[in-house]
């Protein structure tokens, strides 16, 4: 009988600062880190945000989770990863599998999860998703009152307008994939100036745009996301520099 968890922790987008308390005591329960990575050798993010407070000593396994767009092959690497971590609980360790942002948000950490059995304990601890951060970091409110707000990973089949009027704010996810598609979705709907794009958030590296007319797809940062308001954005402005 297994006597290994799993833990999926969340460690926000890049701000080791935003990792919250429940992480930080999470790691040091671990005896093996899990670290997502799309191509092998290309290294993990969340390992760069959370390995300061990792346990000294722990042990860590890449596993590779490559953009395919064969959905059968994509089914293979989930399985292939699932097993490997099994073996570690069913060997009696505690597991933890990092993510950017939240756990629940767009993770692999679920494709984990539907491989397991439930009898193998399971902890979540949630995590910041990008869209959060950049409304905090920016003092820029998601939604007021009555407002709608509505999430969506942008994709080649994504209606785009009909996605804009169904809501009153939109989070764009996953933008560098489809952004000549969005863009032109905001100019049809009048709304190019009702936006915040910001690229790697909370990196040094990070990058905040509200002129879209004159940024090339090709150089947008795997790690951006885009908030639409289109009740206006200029009154939130004063508090980004």
């Amino acid at each position: 009988m297994s006597t290994g968890k799993f833990y999926g922790i969340g460690v926000g987008v890049g701000d080791p600062d935003m990792l919250t308390l429940k992480a930080i005591k999470a790691f040091k329960e671990l005896d093996v880190v899990v670290l997502p990575e799309a191509k092998k050798t290309e290294g993990s993010t969340a390992y760069e945000i959370a390995k300061e407070y990792l346990k000294e000593g722990v042990e860590t396994l890449f596993v590779e989770f490559p953009m395919l767009k064969c959905v059968e092959a994509r089914k293979e690497f989930r399985q292939k990863n699932a097993e490997e971590i099994i073996a570690h609980l069913n060997a009696g360790k505690k597991v933890g599998f990092l993510t950017i942002g939240d756990p629940m948000t767009y993770s692999t950490y679920v494709y984990i999860l539907e491989h397991l059995d439930g009898i193998i304990p399971v902890e979540t601890v949630p995590g910041i998703s990008s869209f959060s951060d950049m409304s905090s970091r920016f003092n820029l409110p998601l939604v007021m009152g009555e407002e709608s707000l509505k999430v969506v990973s942008l994709n080649g089949e994504t209606e785009i307008v009909e996605e804009i009027n169904s809501a009153d704010n939109i989070v764009f996810m996953k933008v560098s994939r489809n952004f000549n598609k969005l863009r032109a979705g905001l100019e049809a709907t009048g709304n190019l100036e009702n936006v915040i794009m910001v690229s790697n958030c909370g990196k040094e590296t990070q990058e905040i745009n509200f002129d879209l007319t004159k940024i090339e797809e090709e150089n947008i940062p795997y790690f951006t996301t885009l908030i639409l308001k289109k009740g206006g954005i200029n009154q939130w402005k004063k508090f980004i520099s």
